[in-house]
């Protein structure tokens, strides 16, 4: 049996039409319209929870699981859970080393780092982003645009990262990782509501930066000659 946890719709439209997945948790109220209608048009079982404790009730009932990707997801998986998970993995929208935590894309801007991170690992336990390595995707941030224009860069390569997972789990029957020291690497603190709202209606993020005080490091753009 195959699991996915979470509410991203790239993720899940690959892991499903590569080898398939036979569950979705989603969280009630976070998840797309677009999950419920795959999980419908391709007949997925679906559960959408509403707390830890729907969660844990849930998740009670899954006997055996041999792959699970997590993506976008608020809840805890307990290790009662992840014992009758062969391998789980998380997909992170962050560096694990600078922007583990909540709001990964909203704090790389606040702190006006040039790159931006997909990060996935493996869960071994209940830390939050924790665990060794599978795949790190790193891209500049471009502050001439939006938040949004950079959140649709990152959701664009959701579906490549979850392919690469999927195929060594497929064709060689193990996920190949490296171990990350990171005993000094620090959670985000959680943004408030204002400074969100800030980074994400701002119109250019350059912009944003210069009025809150936090210059972004260099960055430089090269453009194609035209022949």
């Amino acid at each position: 049996m195959n699991l996915f946890i979470g509410n991203f719709i790239e993720v899940l439209e690959e892991y499903h039409k590569t080898i398939g997945v036979d569950i979705v948790i989603s969280e009630n109220g976070k998840a797309d319209d677009s999950i419920i209608e795959y999980c419908e048009r391709n007949s997925i079982s679906l559960y959408l929870v509403e707390s830890k404790v729907h969660f844990k009730r849930v998740s009670s009932s899954i006997t055996k699981c041999e792959l699970c990707i997590v993506a976008s997801f608020g809840l805890l998986l307990d290790n009662t859970l992840l014992s009758k998970i062969e391998w789980v993995v998380n997909i992170h929208p962050g560096d694990l080393l600078t922007c583990r935590g909540r709001h990964p894309l909203p704090f790389s801007i606040k702190q006006g780092l040039p790159f931006m991170s997909i990060t996935a690992h493996i869960i071994e336990d209940e830390k939050i982003d924790n665990g060794p390595v599978v795949a790190t995707l790193s891209l500049p941030i471009d502050y001439n645009q939006t938040y949004t224009y950079n959140d649709n860069k990152i959701r664009a390569n959701l579906s490549f990262i979850t392919r690469l997972i999927i195929f060594q789990y497929k064709n060689e029957g193990r996920i190949l990782t490296g171990k990350l020291e990171l005993s000094n690497a620090p959670y985000n603190k959680r943004l408030d509501g204002e400074t969100l709202s800030q980074i994400i209606d701002a119109k250019n993020l350059l912009e944003y930066s210069r009025q809150s005080g936090n210059h972004h490091q260099n960055y430089q753009i090269y453009r194609m000659k035209k022949c």
